[in-house]
């Protein structure tokens, strides 16, 4: 269980419990959310807010919070930066704003506080806009050519990638995926996974990402490698820390260097990364005419709005709606 206990006041411990009770407090927070990468980006985002408690309020218990004290930390945010130092951007403190929200909602909820101390904090305004860069499909099926399939590595590679650019799916989705994930929906073999808000879905695999995946697991099998259905789907190729032990989700590092590897191999330039596969699944589907309700719907988004930031791709002129009238 995570460790979040910052103050070692005795007072504070005994007004709220032990430190064991108030772990028990941060997992019933943490773990109510499906999404491994929220989970990860929460339990950094309050370990963060803890420590600005601990250093700059005199080890202010985080149950004794008033509205005040988040303006400070927000102002904290603005002028020093995250724990590395570096500037954050508006976006950066709107998460870390969101993440105060829903933990002091949690609090209210759990009867610990009496009111939300971040009701009122005003957060940056920011036009959705999608920076992250997306490839043509022409460059899509290049990159997924030149990964190399006569390795462990190049399989699993090959079988991500692939599955990244037929589901548009989010790095963390991908990384949680376990062999009872995929299914039969009748004839039809599909992937059953939660989405970002829990949503829960089913999606019909590529014959592409079939084909990968089965590449992938059928090579698994002959180095021994475990199949059970709690076992997860994607797995290391080495573990530089426990080389015996592979039976673990990929981390986000080694998801980036797979995209960023092929990208720079067939020429793609500028910060490529996972989240790009997604970028360009949804505006390849736009561009084909797709409708942003379908699209949105495809890719678990649960406001449309969401979508149409990422449909950059320029309509063609001799396509104008002009000539419509």
């Amino acid at each position: 269980m995570m460790d979040f206990v910052v103050s070692s006041r005795e007072s504070e411990i005994q007004s709220f419990g032990s430190k064991e009770d108030r772990n028990k407090i941060y997992y019933g927070f943490i773990k109510n959310y499906s999404s491994e990468s929220t989970r990860r980006a929460y339990t950094r985002e309050l370990r963060a807010f803890l420590k600005f408690l601990q250093e700059k309020c005199q080890g202010l218990s985080e149950f004794k919070v008033e509205h005040s004290h988040l303006v400070a930390y927000k102002e904290n945010l603005i002028i020093n930066g995250g724990e590395s130092g570096r500037a954050l951007g508006q976006a950066s403190i709107n998460r870390s704003m969101a993440c105060l929200y829903a933990f002091y909602e949690y609090l209210l909820e759990q009867k610990l506080v009496s009111t939300n101390p971040a009701q009122r904090i005003k957060r940056f305004k920011i036009a959705k806009e999608v920076k992250t860069i997306d490839l043509t499909d022409d460059e899509a099926r290049r990159l997924l050519e030149v990964i190399p399939t006569d390795n462990l590595s190049g399989l699993l590679h090959k079988a991500v990638l692939t599955l990244l650019f037929t589901t548009g799916m989010r790095e963390g989705e991908m990384a949680s995926l376990k062999i009872k994930n995929l299914c039969y929906v009748g004839k039809t073999f599909s992937i059953k996974y939660f989405a970002k808000g829990a949503k829960e879905m089913t999606t019909a695999l590529n014959p592409k990402a079939i084909d990968a995946i089965g590449n992938y697991l059928k090579v698994c099998e002959e180095n021994n490698y475990s199949m059970n259905d709690e076992d997860y789907l994607f797995r290391p190729s080495f573990n530089p820390r426990n080389p015996g032990e592979v039976n673990k989700m990929l981390d986000g590092k080694a998801m980036n260097y797979m995209i960023r590897k092929y990208a720079s191999i067939i020429g793609v330039k500028g910060n490529v990364r996972f989240h790009s596969g997604r970028a360009t699944v949804i505006g390849s589907l736009l561009d084909k005419g797709q409708s942003i309700e379908k699209v949105a719907e495809f890719v678990g988004h649960s406001h449309i709005e969401t979508t149409k930031a990422y449909k950059k791709r320029k309509s063609k002129i001799e396509n104008s709606l002009s000539y419509l009238l």
